[in-house]
């Protein structure tokens, strides 16, 4: 009722929105009230965005105009410090959203655009206190393990039901002569990421969600014994010299997008790749999910079911004017993403978001997996201070690869916060 409601809303105030944009500051093109959109999507992606607001402009007459960079914290920052806000921005890390909120710079969700993410299953995304301020408009999953189903059945291998299980399974792998783990994690000057990735995957399933809270919050440091176990819990993998292809040189000096392609070869060389459901977009064309390779959740450490690693992007204004929370509106109901998901590439954040929209399966089974995890947390890093979140966590990693030492990264990663 609330997502039906929501909707309508959008359509009902049309005439309102038209009225008062011609005395607002807004630029009128031809009597269109115009919302400037500024995110990371580029190329495809920017188009399927272009598409999924498509109807939002035939019904109500709003011309959206959407620009995209590659370096999206770095240009929202830079364009904040300039004056040349956008009206809305599409952010790949709510911590960003939170920073900026906490400086006074965005504008807080009306209570209509507040009803509607009710429905979210994560819903304290870029709040300040109890204001929330941006709106969860695609989603994706981390926590997942690509592997070789052919592979699996000639070598009689079993996906892994815990972590103990996906353990026995990586000593297996290496007695019969592979090196089991695909890993590698450079990205520019994000260098790092992936293996932040992976600590809050072991946190999660370690300390449980209390205090995975905790920590990305601030209240509880790197240092203490949960997180400095978690590092020396993922050590027993990237820190073991035959348990990931290449180890610390290719680790480091191999962009992340190629860490799977291994896994492809004749024979493979190596059979697991713990990344989210982005991968997807980086597998070679020749490869088929569900044939070549397939994914499983990566295992929880006790008998419950695992916690979901959960991440994607975030809508939040910088201007105050009827079309532009018109626009918010609409981004944060279950019909902004129908387009997309037919197009593929696309996980709408409502559990009410029909799995029959999906044109692609692994879209479809992301949802599945959403809709029925017990516990879904947002991935930590993003939501961290940007100080720490987008840097000393990032750089922290790349000292962890390199030492080894656990407590040595923590510091190191502890001394990013203010």
């Amino acid at each position: 009722m609330l997502l039906r409601r929501a909707s309508a809303l959008v359509l009902l105030t049309v005439g309102a929105l038209l009225s008062a944009a011609c005395t607002s500051t807004a630029t009128v093109t031809q009597d269109r009230p115009i919302v400037n959109v500024f995110g990371g999507y580029r190329g495809v992606e920017a188009q399927r965005f272009a598409d999924s607001v498509a109807s939002f402009e035939d019904q109500t007459g709003i011309d959206v105009r959407y620009v995209g960079a590659g370096s999206f914290a770095k240009s929202i920052e830079s364009r904040v410090a300039n004056a040349d806000l956008p009206d809305v921005a599409i952010f790949p890390q709510p911590g960003l959203v939170t920073d900026l909120a906490n400086r006074g710079i965005l504008i807080p969700l009306d209570e209509d655009t507040q009803a509607t993410i009710s429905q979210y299953p994560e819903t304290a995304v870029g709040n300040v206190g109890d204001v929330p301020y941006s709106v969860w408009f695609r989603a994706s999953v981390k926590s997942l393990v690509w592997y070789e189903p052919e592979v699996f059945a000639e070598r009689g291998y079993r996906v892994p039901r815990t972590w103990d299980e996906m353990m026995s399974l990586t000593d297996q792998m290496e007695v019969d002569g592979f090196a089991p783990w695909c890993l590698s994690v450079e990205s520019f000057a994000a260098t790092g990421w992936v293996g932040t990735d992976w600590i809050e995957d072991i946190v999660l399933r370690q300390s449980g969600p209390d205090v995975y809270d905790q920590w990305v919050s601030g209240e509880l440091s790197f240092e203490e014994d949960p997180i400095v176990v978690a590092f020396e819990t993922f050590g027993e993998i990237v820190q073991h010299p035959r348990r990931v292809l290449g180890g610390t040189h290719r680790i480091l000096n191999t962009p992340w997008t190629q860490a799977q392609d291994p896994m492809f070869e004749t024979p493979p060389r190596c059979l697991l790749n713990r990344q989210g459901s982005v991968q997807q977009a980086h597998l070679p064309k020749s490869v088929t999910i569900g044939v070549e390779t397939d994914v499983f959740v990566l295992p929880s450490m006790d008998d419950h079911q695992p916690p979901i690693l959960s991440a994607g992007e975030f809508a939040a204004a910088f201007s105050d004017r009827p079309e532009v929370h018109a626009l918010m509106r609409y981004l944060a109901t279950p019909e902004a993403g129908e387009a997309w998901a037919a197009a593929g590439g696309f996980v709408s954040p409502h559990r009410s978001f029909s799995l029959d929209l999906y044109g692609d399966s692994l879209d479809r089974r992301m949802a599945e997996i959403m809709n029925t995890a017990d516990v879904i947390r947002l991935d930590g890093s993003d939501q961290m201070v940007p100080s720490v979140g987008t840097g000393t966590f990032w750089s922290g990693m790349v000292s962890y690869f390199l030492s080894g030492d656990a407590r040595a990264a923590a510091a190191e990663i502890q001394a990013g916060y203010p």
